[in-house]
């Protein structure tokens, strides 16, 4: 019995390098804006502990100069403060604010210090001193020093002030700051990601067309389309077009080519029938049998496709429908060909897989007895779609079932059916183009199984 067979080695396609323009423009966009936070948050930290420095250093040299005019020597030669004219905020225990005099014939300390202990520096007459001093981990202080003469006598005066409740809000108003950053730093990205979201959507219409398999009609320009992928949309159009058409010349050309072949093989088999020499008549009878064989070969794979509709999805339950009644007036004499069928649309070209169902039941068909088996169905286990063609002929040898494997070999040569071993050839060709597998069983009819495997 012949079989059609083929064996194609395909490359191995790698999958291509992929990467997400969503996040590297996110992680670009972000790197930056952190960038412009930290350039904002550092002068405006430097900026404020200035300003806030500044206001303090004005406060003290006046207090400081207060001081000093209330520091007198009475007619004894005696010197002492007159502490009703320095400010009252001294005069209180631990507020924050302090002052000491010290010169070599007087010293006095206000009462906020209490029983703390500060070292003050001895100045020059005319010098001046500021500086922030830090007490433990926490506690900052911003001190004046003032070297000054009174009365011929040489004098320091000190006054310092708190700074840690300042410091504490400056750190809460930058906190504030940085969290007002990283909002809005979260609400540029989500507005980045939502724009080229926006953008790349205008390309679903041509996607969901490309997976309904509506190639020439669905893909078409959106109305509003950024500007950035409009000659990738215009070029993809293009090509997509420029394919189909190619692909319904081709399967056109393919038959005319086989119509116009019939009356050239007449012309032989007359030719054939006219010659004198046997053997020359009998190699020319050979030739024209096998041309015909070849272009009937053909006018039935035109039969079996239908009009060519590149880029249509294959649905079984209506696309085999034409199929399954050729076969039926072709072989009605003899096969009952019986199908399990899904409905919808499976993700698979529709000409590929008419062309290899079409060659596979129409191969069953040529060596069954009664019957042929059709079923598709889907395995969940493993994300395939799996086409069984089963018939009830005489069936193969288990060793021969590996060499159906083999390019163009035909397993009965004196075979009366005519089968030149290249039906099954482009059955191989359309299932590895799909990444599948095509195996060969005993069937439980009796005859051949073609389990065919195609991964979703």
């Amino acid at each position: 019995m012949g079989r059609d067979t083929e064996f194609v080695a395909d490359k191995p396609i790698h999958p291509p390098v992929t990467y997400s323009i969503q996040r590297r423009l996110q992680s670009r966009l972000l790197w930056l804006l952190l960038l412009l936070a930290l350039l904002t948050l550092v002068p405006v930290h430097f900026a404020v502990r200035g300003f806030v420095d500044g206001i303090v250093e004005n406060r003290l040299e006046h207090d400081a100069e207060t001081i000093i005019s209330a520091l007198n020597r009475d007619a004894k030669g005696q010197w002492s403060l007159n502490e009703t004219r320095i400010p009252a905020i001294y005069q209180r225990v631990s507020s924050g604010h302090y002052f000491r005099l010290a010169s070599p014939v007087f010293s006095a300390d206000s009462r906020s210090i209490w029983d703390r202990d500060f070292t003050v520096p001895r100045l020059k007459t005319g010098e001046r001193l500021p500086e922030v001093m830090a007490l433990g981990t926490d506690e900052r202080l911003m001190t004046l020093s003032l070297g000054f003469e009174k009365g011929s006598e040489p004098f320091t005066v000190w006054v310092a002030e708190d700074l840690t409740e300042h410091y504490r809000d400056q750190t809460l108003l930058e906190f504030a700051i940085a969290f007002m950053l990283f909002v809005v730093i979260g609400v540029i990205i989500w507005l980045q990601r939502k724009m080229i979201a926006a953008g790349f959507a205008h390309l679903t219409p041509i996607q969901k067309a490309l997976d309904r398999g509506d190639i020439i009609a669905g893909v078409s320009l959106p109305e509003q389309t950024p500007e950035e992928i409009v000659p990738l949309v215009n070029a993809l159009r293009r090509v997509l077009e420029r394919s189909a058409a190619q692909v319904v010349r081709s399967r056109t050309s393919m038959g005319n080519l086989a119509h116009e072949l019939k009356r050239p093989i007449q012309k032989l088999h007359w030719l054939a029938d006219d010659v004198q020499d046997k053997t020359l008549s009998v190699n020319i009878q050979d030739a024209a049998t096998e041309l015909e064989h070849l272009m009937n070969r053909e006018l039935r794979r035109a039969r079996i496709s239908g009009n060519p509709t590149p880029g249509r999805l294959f649905n079984p339950s209506q696309d085999l429908s034409h199929l399954i009644a050729l076969f039926n007036r072709i072989y009605s004499e003899r096969i009952e060909i019986k199908t399990g069928l899904p409905d919808g649309d499976l993700p698979y070209d529709r000409d590929d897989l008419l062309e290899l169902v079409g060659n596979i039941v129409d191969n069953a068909c040529r060596y069954a007895k009664a019957q042929v088996h059709l079923h598709i169905d889907y395995d969940s286990h493993g994300n395939v779609w799996c086409i069984e063609i089963d018939d009830d002929g005489v069936g193969v040898k288990t060793e021969d079932l590996t060499r159906l494997r083999e390019r163009c070999v035909r397993l009965d040569e004196n075979d009366s059916q005519g089968g030149s071993g290249l039906g099954i050839s482009i059955s191989y060709a359309v299932v590895e183009s799909y990444g599948g597998e095509m195996i060969f069983l005993a069937s439980p009819l009796g005859g051949l199984r073609v389990t065919i495997n195609l991964p979703v």
